[in-house]
């Protein structure tokens, strides 16, 4: 086993941690339905034999202990399927969340590397696959192998020649290299090519109105279909691949059927067998080639699996967050920048930025695109790291380095509509129902914000994907409005005004100016009349 599967195989084991005991009782039903499976063909055969005087026995006891034998295996594999079924939904939830969560709590290096589109992929389908081969493929093949190995064992008792004929032209060059190979790279091309039709799928859907706005429509359904037809034709080669190794695979068990009755019929001429020994034959053959198709069938669950194991454990890697519990600060007095500096892989933002911002004295962070106004804010967040310096904040009582410990003492403002399904008073208070209605009155009136009365429905009136139904600037309104509600000592907000007219910036900045006196106000933006304002200007160059 080389290394990457033997990893592979530990990470999947340390899944089913929690569920082991649902798999274990799964397992030891399904070797119960084994013995009843046996048992059945054993009391057919019997009664068939006492039926015809071939041997003695109380046939009603025979046939009662044979139904009782079918008819147990068929309750209890009812049982083991629910219990499995039930392991696997249970699992997936389980595990979908852990991705999301370590996805939600993962660094920014980590967060742009993977497409949203991709990553839904990987924790729907790939996680899919995963569960099925722990709770279910991985198994149902070792369960296969023991049914298998029992039947074959039975069936040597009444003909060891025929049992081993079966075993000889089974083809095992299915289990060669060259199939594996094979069935690996089809499995990681088709694995691809699904994230990529994600990734399309989800900006395309995310961004039909603008698509629509730009006359992109042909451009990007073309782009859409064209990545469909290349997907539907890996499929289609995966599919023929796997027709024809199953179908080589049917036609020898079926041949090892007719061998079978052949030899049967021939031996029941020359009284060799018993007619009771000849449908137990017939049985036996029957039983043990659905077990040969379920085996055939693992190996390209397996490939799949580790196809989905090596996606996942990519995105499962990713580095954390601080994770520190966070604390809240009292009475934030400053906040400085002392030597900071940072860089995207080889592109400078921030050089040696020396500067600090100071209760009642509102600060605008102003500069070109592109020139670290954006990264300014991600290192106030802890969002992102210094690579040298460091960012110290100061209450009345010590000082602190910045981390993620500390950021819910930031009300923050992102640009854009950031707005999330639901009704307002879901998007204003997360939807838990703890704030006040006088504190969500109150925010509304600084943000300039009261229009939600108004709406058809007031604060419980629905707003669709990115603020769907609103305005751009009724939706900045709500969402300044949902910075402003949580009790912050540091409001921080990003280009605030930008989809705002003259009298409603005016009154906004008029507002927040005022209620923000005993704060730290920072507005990174473009709008210099909004800077005038402002007790300090940094200028970002």
């Amino acid at each position: 086993m080389n290394r990457q599967l033997l990893y592979q195989v530990r990470w999947g084991w340390f899944l089913t941690k929690g569920y082991r005991s649902q798999l274990s009782l799964y397992f030891l039903l399904e070797l119960l339905v084994i013995i009843m499976s046996i048992l059945f063909v054993y009391y057919s055969k019997r009664a068939v034999d006492i039926s015809m005087n071939v041997e003695h026995g109380n046939l009603k006891l025979t046939i009662t202990l044979m139904v009782l034998c079918g008819m147990t295996g068929l309750l209890v594999r009812l049982l083991s399927v629910w219990i499995n079924e039930k392991t696997k939904l249970s699992m997936t939830v389980s595990f979908q969340n852990t991705l999301v969560k370590k996805q939600m709590h993962s660094v920014w290096k980590y967060v742009k590397r993977f497409h949203t589109g991709d990553l839904m992929v990987r924790m729907n389908a790939d996680s899919g696959e995963v569960v099925q081969m722990l709770c279910n493929t991985a198994l149902a093949c070792l369960i296969t192998g023991l049914r298998l190995f029992a039947l074959l064992g039975f069936l040597w008792y009444f003909d060891p020649m025929l049992a081993v004929m079966i075993i000889a032209i089974s083809p095992l060059f299915l289990f060669s290299k060259i199939y594996f190979r094979k069935m690996r790279k089809l499995s990681q091309e088709v694995k691809r090519s699904e994230s990529l039709i994600g990734n399309l799928m989800q900006e395309n859907l995310r961004f039909r109105l603008l698509i629509r706005a730009l006359g992109l429509i042909s451009i990007r359904q073309r782009k859409f279909e064209q990545n469909q037809q290349q997907n539907y034709q890996l499929k289609l080669d995966q599919l023929s691949f796997l027709t024809f190794t199953q179908g080589v695979m049917k036609f020898a068990i079926n041949a090892g059927y007719l061998l079978t009755f052949i030899w049967g019929i021939y031996r029941l001429h020359v009284h060799q067998i018993t007619f009771g020994t000849m449908t137990a034959f017939l049985q036996l053959v029957g039983r043990i080639q659905t077990p040969m198709l379920s085996l055939i069938a693992f190996f390209p669950s397996f490939i799949r699996f580790r196809t989905s194991a090596e996606r996942l454990i990519e995105i499962e890697n990713v580095e954390p967050d601080d994770n520190l519990t966070p604390r809240r600060l009292n009475d934030i007095k400053s906040i400085a920048f002392k030597n900071v500096s940072f860089r995207y892989e080889d592109s400078a933002v921030i050089d040696n930025l020396n500067t600090g911002m100071n209760v009642g004295e509102p600060t605008a962070i102003i500069g070109a695109s592109g020139k670290g106004k954006t990264t300014f804010i991600r290192l106030l967040l802890a969002l992102i790291k210094p690579d040298n310096g460091e960012i110290i904040v100061e209450d009345k009582h010590d000082r602190y380095k910045i981390s993620s410990e500390y950021r819910l003492n930031f009300a923050y403002v992102p640009q854009g509509n950031t707005l999330f399904a639901g009704t307002v008073c879901e998007n204003l208070d997360g939807g838990d129902g703890a704030m006040s209605e006088e504190k969500l009155n109150y925010a509304l009136y600084l943000a300039c914000a009261e229009f939600v009365h108004d709406l058809p429905e007031g604060l419980n009136t629905k707003v669709g994907e990115s603020g769907y139904g609103l305005s751009e600037g009724q939706a900045q309104r709500i969402s300044i409005a949902r910075a402003l509600i949580r009790d912050c000592s540091v409001w921080l907000f990003d280009e605030v005004t930008s989809a705002l007219d003259g009298k409603t910036t005016a009154l906004l900045m008029e507002r927040i100016l005022t209620a923000g006196k005993d704060k730290i106000v920072i507005f990174v933006t473009h709008d210099l009349n909004l800077a005038e304002k402002c007790s300090q200007v940094i200028y970002m160059h």
